[in-house]
């Protein structure tokens, strides 16, 4: 199978110098490619910015954003030609409405305050639901806190319109171990417990087949 990993965060331009960002270590996104390429499937990585990325098999495709639309542009090249999109990036839910040409100078006066506006981002994983073949499937990621994980995890599915959903409580970011959950549309869950991340991929690799 062609199998389509987004990996890493995203950095949202406020001037030439300045983003938004996130934590996202990319460590999950990565241990999936590497886990994908092991069952022997065709692997494609989009990899946000910031992450040194590890010895990786040189069949695996390597392709870097820096920002949501960066991704988005990516995802529309390659998105047609994929079995499965997995969809574990951080991507951005807001940006900055202007982004400005150099650098934004600072104020030498105490009192005064920046305001930088922002607009939500296109929901990707959402966008590209309605455009499915019937072989292909897309798997979506949900962070959230722990006691409203699985609510909210559900509820993104539902909305997004995919294939399944992994709901990682917030301690994932940056940790090198995951507890996720994976949920179906039709309220099936299964949850191997605590496991390194690489033995998290491998797992759902597996249970991807399945779906």
């Amino acid at each position: 199978m062609n199998i389509l990993i987004t990996a890493g965060p995203t950095r949202e331009p406020i001037d030439a110098v300045r983003y938004i960002g996130n934590r996202s270590s990319g460590k999950v996104g990565i241990s999936l490619a590497l886990a994908a390429y092991k069952n022997e499937h065709n692997v494609t990585l989009l990899m946000g910015p910031g992450i040194q990325l590890p010895e990786m098999p040189s069949q695996i495709s390597i392709l870097r954003f820096e920002s949501t639309a960066d991704l988005q542009s990516l995802l529309s090249v390659h998105f047609p030609n994929c079995d499965i999109l997995i969809m574990a990036a951080a991507v951005a839910d807001y940006t900055p409405l202007e982004k400005h040409d150099g650098k934004l100078p600072r104020s030498h006066d105490q009192g005064d305050s920046m305001i930088i506006e922002l607009t939500p981002t296109p929901d990707l994983a959402a966008a590209l639901a309605p455009q499915k073949k019937p072989n292909q499937q897309i798997i979506a990621f949900a962070l959230e806190e722990a006691d409203v994980l699985i609510e909210r995890a559900t509820a993104k599915m539902k909305r997004k319109k995919v294939d399944a959903i992994v709901a990682n409580p917030l301690g994932t970011m940056e940790a090198d171990v995951i507890t996720p959950t994976l949920i179906t549309p039709s309220g099936q869950t299964s949850s191997p417990g605590e496991l390194r991340k690489a033995e998290f991929a491998s797992w759902l690799i597996k249970q991807i087949h399945n779906l």
